[in-house]
């Protein structure tokens, strides 16, 4: 899911940091025959309109992360062939793609350059890869038919390339940290470090933004539920009647989200496997099967083709375009064999494994929606059987600047984090608290005959200050 930053930037968003210190060498004679400018050139690193950010310098960063590659031992060879291939997905993003015969088919410009540079660093036959960037097979029982793709089609097989290159990739270096990393004895417990995605919500939002702020329901559920533990257990230790505090969840957009049955997720993955599923018949269906429950939110017109969901951090509308081609998440099995006759053999290597599952068995592979499902079930497995601790960020302003406090940002922020229900959670209890030293030495003045603390049973004495001041108001002594 995160990789679909590789083709599509919200505005001041950046893709990958890479992309942006390999385009910083651009001038640089020892990477020339990446055939880079400047990012404003490339589709995939210009959406955002962030090339530059304060207090970067992608030339420096890219120095350092020629470092880290070192002390990885990524040797030069590796490095080429690496900076190669993110090179080609740029210049994979600026292919024009033209639509023939009323949208029935589509093609790759004739003079297109950036299609030769891509096919040039991947070392792959550029007439093969124009054939099969706006084409597809079809197996039927008795022949193999060549179907034409029309230009969105063509599109998504373009961008989905791009984000497999870059996630086979990624999948790389991780497991070469992993080898470098790797204790030499046998371990039974680990430190994991969890960089939670933000809640999202844009001025489009799409199924992207969904399963992000799915993640985030469930982590917010976690999160909740482990303050609210923590709470029970203080209360207990302190021998404290906390039965009063009701705890409220987010289990019912849970729900409807993706365990009830006719969940939202299992909707738009059925009616991604129908050959004439659209969008719009999957939102018909998502209208059909929720409108009536109080999270989610039908649009008052038929003519807004988009859903909402009431999230604990607040309303979100979801444009339903493009919704069942992101969950299907095409990766053409003819590219997959084009890129298994490059010459380029770390090339080869990443995709070694999905090669050897076959094509029948990618035809049966769980859609994005599902594996995104799948991994986050198995992440809060994971945290479930963990001791876990929260760090929340909260940025002042928006220009990293000194001295600037923005009121909205950060109430927003809070809400975003969960905050406000951890602050319900302890409101609903007994919020204000001191242990019985700081009691007294604070309040010990409101009534006469009260020692300093370290001359006073503090207990007994704050007993007597809170029934002479606070009387039959709710207190409780631990």
């Amino acid at each position: 899911m995160m990789f679909i930053r590789v083709v599509f930037q919200a505005p001041h968003e950046r893709n990958y940091h890479i992309f942006y210190q390999l385009c910083s060498q651009c001038d640089n004679k020892d990477y020339a025959y990446l055939n880079l400018s400047r990012a404003t050139d490339f589709v995939y690193t210009n959406q955002g309109q962030a090339e530059q950010i304060d207090n970067v310098n992608d030339g420096e960063v890219f120095r350092e992360t020629l470092d880290a590659f070192r002390l990885l031992d990524i040797n030069k060879s590796q490095q080429t062939c690496i900076f190669s291939l993110i090179s080609a997905i740029m210049h994979l993003g600026n292919v024009r793609l033209n639509q023939e015969k009323a949208n029935e088919s589509s093609s790759v410009a004739q003079k297109d350059e950036s299609i030769r540079i891509m096919c040039e660093l991947l070392k792959i036959d550029e007439a093969q890869m124009r054939t099969w960037l706006c084409n597809k097979r079809i197996k039927t029982v008795n022949e193999v038919v060549n179907t034409p793709l029309n230009l969105n089609q063509a599109l998504f097989s373009r961008d989905a390339l791009a984000k497999h290159m870059y996630s086979q990739l990624f999948n790389w270096i991780v497991s070469q940290i992993n080898k470098c990393l790797k204790a030499t004895v046998k371990t039974h417990s680990f430190i994991g470090v969890l960089d939670i995605y933000g809640f999202e919500t844009f001025q489009i939002n799409s199924f992207e933004q969904f399963c992000i702020n799915y993640a985030n329901e469930n982590l917010q559920q976690f999160f909740v539920q482990h303050i609210f533990k923590l709470e029970q257990e203080e209360y207990n230790n302190e021998n404290i009647n906390w039965k009063h505090i009701e705890f409220i969840d987010n289990q019912e957009i849970l729900d409807m989200i993706a365990v009830r049955q006719m969940n939202i997720i299992a909707l738009i993955d059925e009616e991604s496997k129908f050959p004439k599923g659209t969008d719009l018949s999957c939102l018909g269906k998502l209208h059909k099967f929720h409108s009536s429950h109080r999270n989610y939110l039908k649009p008052k017109s038929s003519a807004i083709h988009a859903f909402g969901l009431v999230h604990f951090a607040g309303n979100v509308e979801y444009n339903i375009n493009g919704f069942l081609e992101k969950n299907r998440d095409t990766f053409s099995g003819d590219l997959m064999q084009l890129i298994q006759t490059s010459n380029n053999k770390f090339l080869t290597g990443l995709f070694t494994t999905d090669m050897q599952i076959g094509s029948e068995t990618r035809k049966r592979t769980p859609t994005l929606g599902a594996q995104f499902k799948n991994s986050l079930d198995a992440l809060m497995a994971t945290l479930n059987n963990c001791s876990p601790f929260f760090v929340r960020c909260i940025k002042p302003n928006e220009f990293k600047k000194p001295m600037n406090f923005d009121r909205q940002l950060v109430v927003r922020q809070l809400r975003y984090s969960g905050m406000m229900e951890t602050i319900r959670i302890r409101r609903a209890g007994y919020p204000i608290r001191h242990s019985y030293n700081d009691f007294i030495d604070r309040y010990r003045f409101l009534i006469d005959g009260v020692k300093p603390s370290h001359k006073e049973d503090c207990r007994a004495a704050s007993a007597r200050i809170c029934q002479a001041v606070l009387g039959s108001s709710d207190y409780q002594l631990g």
